[in-house]
């Protein structure tokens, strides 16, 4: 099922699965992230970073002169919720499975908001799991509200793929081969949503 996404991931470094869960499961999480009041709050300043974790020869990534910044909400009440853990033991495990190219046995899930100002600066994370999963639970997003993920080529410095966080959309990234730097944009204070994510580390 997953033949051409398992290819991707071998040969780019991340792969795209638009429509990802039945519809009723996605509207499920959107709901349960939209009525969820208890998110604590997370601002990381890291400095340093870019000249060891994050080091990359792009000249158009940031040096270890600049710090890493994150600033965005997780809540561990959604993480426990009983209908989260079984939608993502049945749904993304399974797939995670098909779909890498290695052997997995290690999963997490992480449920994220980003409200209006919110943003990831560059990141490689390489050292939290060799395959990636974001996954986009907002049924309306519009190109310009932010919150943009934009995947950077680590050997080609011009390269940067820009991805919607679209409705049941899944985004899955091969750090054991790629070493794929990649950030989100800030979310606009026009946006009408917070930005709700999944997302798992997996070894």
């Amino acid at each position: 099922m997953y033949k051409q996404n398992k290819q991707d991931l071998l040969t780019l470094g991340y792969t795209i699965i638009d429509d990802f869960l039945p519809f009723e499961y996605a509207k499920k999480l959107q709901d349960l992230y939209i009525n969820e009041t208890s998110w604590d709050r997370v601002e990381q300043h890291r400095d340093g970073h870019y000249g060891h974790v994050f080091k990359t020869d792009s000249i158009y990534l940031p040096k270890d002169d600049e710090p890493y910044i994150a600033k965005f909400n997780r809540s561990e009440k959604l993480e426990n919720n009983i209908n989260i853990q079984y939608i993502f033991e049945n749904f993304f495990v399974p797939a995670l499975k098909e779909m890498s190219p290695f052997d997995l046995d290690n999963f997490d899930v992480r449920c994220y908001k980003l409200d209006k100002g919110d943003y990831y600066r560059t990141h490689i994370d390489d050292y939290n799991g060799h395959i990636n999963l974001i996954y986009y639970i907002n049924e309306k997003w519009m190109w310009d509200w932010g919150g943009m993920l934009n995947i950077v080529d680590n050997n080609d410095i011009e390269f940067n793929k820009q991805l919607l966080p679209k409705f049941n959309r899944v985004i899955l990234l091969n750090n054991k081969v790629f070493r794929s730097p990649h950030f989100v944009s800030a979310v606009q204070e026009y946006a009408q949503y917070p930005r709700y994510s999944i997302v798992s580390f997996n070894k």
